[in-house]
């Protein structure tokens, strides 16, 4: 029993951690790390939080860094005055190259896509114990529940669509400014 009270979704803190770091040290490899990741792929909400800061400013075509984003999340209102800065600079310290980005940017896509498949399999779990049908009434229900937009699908997008489950599609970055 204790064991389950401990066990974390899939993340790799590490990962996440040098993809954010990457992308501060060097601005050259932002477009990259966006075609590839969602702020939804960021376990920690932090981190989450300074993807998205990042990605706002991208778009703008604002200058990155550590104190450019740190000024940004000031403004929107995500910046902690006791955490945000020294973590900004630990992120800054612990990434000697953006060289690897690419790899780093796999991981967290691949925990996140780990994370997806947990929730889905629970949901599916959730409604066979509940006795709401067969087997395909249960894979219909959970389908039509992805495909109407329920906050479940928010989490678990790479699951919604049968083509990105099979992996020969991902939701374009289109998808995502549109949610927001």
């Amino acid at each position: 029993m204790d064991e389950l009270l401990y066990r974390q979704m899939p993340h790799s803190l590490e990962a996440e951690q040098a993809v954010l770091g990457s992308m501060l040290i060097d601005a050259n490899c932002i477009k990259d790390v966006m075609e590839k990741l969602r702020p939804e792929d960021f376990y920690l909400r932090q981190n989450r939080e300074i993807f998205e800061t990042i990605y706002s400013m991208f778009l703008y075509s604002k200058p990155i860094d550590g104190v450019t984003v740190a000024g940004e999340m000031e403004r929107n209102g995500t910046y902690d005055e006791n955490t945000t800065r020294n973590y900004l600079v630990q992120l800054m310290e612990v990434t000697p190259t953006s060289a690897n980005v690419n790899e780093y940017a796999d991981i967290v896509r691949d925990k996140a896509l780990l994370r997806a498949i947990a929730t889905v399999a629970s949901d599916i779990t959730g409604m066979v114990q509940d006795g709401t049908g067969g087997a395909s009434a249960v894979l219909r229900r959970r389908r039509a529940e992805d495909l109407r937009g329920a906050p479940r699908a928010q989490r678990t997008e790479y699951g919604a669509d049968q083509r990105c489950a099979a992996g020969r599609a991902r939701p374009s970055r289109r998808a995502f400014r549109h949610r927001r």
